[in-house]
Formats: C-alpha cells, sequence, structure tokens
C-alpha cells in the first residue's frame, strides 16, 4: 500500500509543469473563477469588488499536479478532456481553457458578467 501511494506521488509530481503558461476559467454555480499555472504553482483569480469597480484579484493557492486525465489543485480536480470541475463531491462546473495569460484574463469578461445586474 505504502508503494502504491509513493508511486501515486512520483508520477503526479513527474506531470507538474507541463500546463505552466496556461490558464482556465470556470463556471462554478453561476460563479466564474479562473486558474493560471506558472513556475509549477496555480494561482486563483476571483472577480471582487475594487475601489472603483469589479475587478480581478489573484491568490497563490499551491501547487498543482496532473496526470493524462486530471490537473489537481488541492481539493479541486479538473478534467484535462472535457475540463469538468470538481471539488469535494458536491462543486461542479464547466472550464474553458487559454493558451496565455492575455486570452486567459480577457475570458473573464466582466462587462457580459455584469450586463444582467439590476442593481
Amino acid at each position: 500500500m505504502i508503494l502504491f501511494f509513493l508511486f501515486l506521488f512520483v508520477s503526479m509530481s513527474a506531470y507538474s509543469g507541463e500546463i505552466d503558461g496556461k490558464g482556465i476559467v470556470c463556471k462554478v454555480y453561476g460563479d466564474t473563477v479562473g486558474y493560471f499555472f506558472e513556475n509549477d504553482r496555480a494561482f486563483e483569480y476571483k472577480i471582487a469588488g475594487g475601489d472603483k469597480g469589479l475587478e480581478v484579484v489573484k491568490k497563490d493557492v499551491g501547487k498543482y499536479y496532473t496526470n493524462e486525465n486530471s490537473i489537481f489543485i488541492n481539493e479541486i480536480k479538473i478534467n484535462r478532456k472535457d475540463l469538468k470541475y470538481q471539488k469535494f463531491s458536491s462543486f461542479r462546473g464547466e472550464c474553458e481553457a487559454y493558451d496565455n495569460f492575455s486570452s486567459f484574463k480577457d475570458g473573464f469578461n466582466i462587462e457580459k458578467l455584469i450586463e444582467d445586474n439590476k442593481i
């Protein structure tokens, strides 16, 4: 059993870093959250109120790991084939992939997200 976990950890860390420079933007229960991967770390981006309006806020959420099927960020698992998001067993969502930071940041499109707001 110990050998199994050791093998799993080594195989997962071997793929770490392969998606650096790429990002995903996910819709999870109507909220938008993004993850950009750089230097073997995942950075979470969320929309929050700022001094003059909504802005995208960055937070380092730690190392990420990958295998041939999934991306793992702490308790988050993202399927690499269909970009389905899963956190724990109940939080689920859909993601869209971006090849660079510029297109990733444009993927938030704050104006479109708030166009139907009543207040």
